[in-house]
């Protein structure tokens, strides 16, 4: 008898959709159903699962409200969520409230999905580690949070006065860098320890989307919080998929409100550092060979166009932050 590799519960309100996950997953996983949040907490609290996949849009409770509370009640559990490209706020809430593993979307790939859940289960079994879901503690802990920050934090946006914001929020010895272009932002690792990044999806008229991915894929112990206009669900989901972003947050965002995030990111950055072996839990997918070729374009004409500022210097130290990073 083939040794199953997990044990799943999958949620879904529609019957059809339970019984073709059930197909779909029996073979190699033990698995459980349940058709509402009620009754899948109810066997949460019964069972030890490995895998928690849950659909969003369910009656009651969405399946993002659903997986932050597994997160609290079994939070060795891996998490994934089951949406649509149509349901951003969805995703967005996932991201921050119950920071899922992995967004797949209807339909699914009847080759991918087994592949998925099986390196989910693989690694709340290896590690055998539980994760505390962190989010942002209340105003009066930011600033002791934050003064606590022994790296650097890396601002990549056109705005300088983030950096001033933030310091006026956490403390004016905050150690933060700002970089207006990715140039600068790969210079920076020449210099500093980076430990959080805190970016926009488009930044110097560039993409920074593949550059923060890619950072993720290299040092995974970096945690990564997004903020941005231009929220769109395909960016959402290659940022989870092959970023394990931290969070996600929709310009405008309040200072305060950003504090938090970033107080709350500096204790995922702890928290990674304390216990590596929670660095399997943010695994993250390859990025495809396009989005790395994009980005390495994006990166010359960045350089070329700020070497004039800064000369020689900015190269210099773009090729350290590159050898740094990237071993090339």
């Amino acid at each position: 008898m083939l040794e199953k590799k997990g044990c799943i519960l999958c949620v879904d309100d529609e019957p059809n959709i339970l019984r073709s996950l059930t197909w779909l997953l029996q073979r190699e996983f033990e698995v459980h159903t349940a058709t509402g949040a009620r009754e899948a907490l109810d066997l949460i609290g019964r069972h030890d699962f490995d895998v928690i996949i849950s659909d969003q849009r369910m009656p009651g409770m969405s399946g993002s409200e659903l997986l932050r509370e597994a997160a609290l009640v079994s939070p060795r559990a891996m998490r994934i969520l089951l949406t649509g490209y149509s349901d951003l706020p969805a995703m967005l809430r996932s991201v921050n409230d119950s920071e899922v593993y992995r967004f797949i979307n209807k339909p699914w790939k009847i080759n991918e999905l087994p592949q998925i859940v099986g390196e989910a289960a693989a690694i709340a079994r290896s590690s055998g580690i539980a994760e505390t879901l962190l989010v942002p503690g209340p105003e009066d802990a930011v600033e002791d949070d934050a003064r606590a920050f022994s790296e650097t934090i890396l601002v990549i946006d056109d705005e300088a006065a983030v950096v001033d914001q933030l310091r006026a929020e956490l403390g004016s010895d905050l150690p933060v860098v700002h970089a207006g272009n990715i140039a600068d932002a790969i210079a920076a690792f020449a210099e500093f320890t980076v430990g959080i990044v805190l970016a926009d999806t488009r930044v110097d008229n560039t993409d920074t989307t593949a550059l923060l991915r890619m950072l993720k894929h290299q040092e995974p112990q970096i945690v990564t919080v997004v903020y941005t206009s231009a929220a769109d669900a395909g960016d959402v989901v290659n940022l989870i998929n092959q970023g394990q972003i931290f969070r996600f947050l929709a310009k405008p965002v309040k200072p305060a409100v950003l504090a938090q995030a970033l107080a709350a990111a500096g204790r995922k950055r702890e928290q990674l550092k304390a216990t590596p072996e929670l660095g399997a839990r943010h695994s993250v997918e390859p990025v495809p060979e396009i989005a790395r070729q994009s980005f390495d374009r994006s990166l010359e004409e960045s350089a070329a166009r700020h070497a004039a500022r800064s000369g020689s210097s900015l190269l210099d130290r773009v090729g350290t932050g590159l050898k740094r990073l990237f071993g090339s």
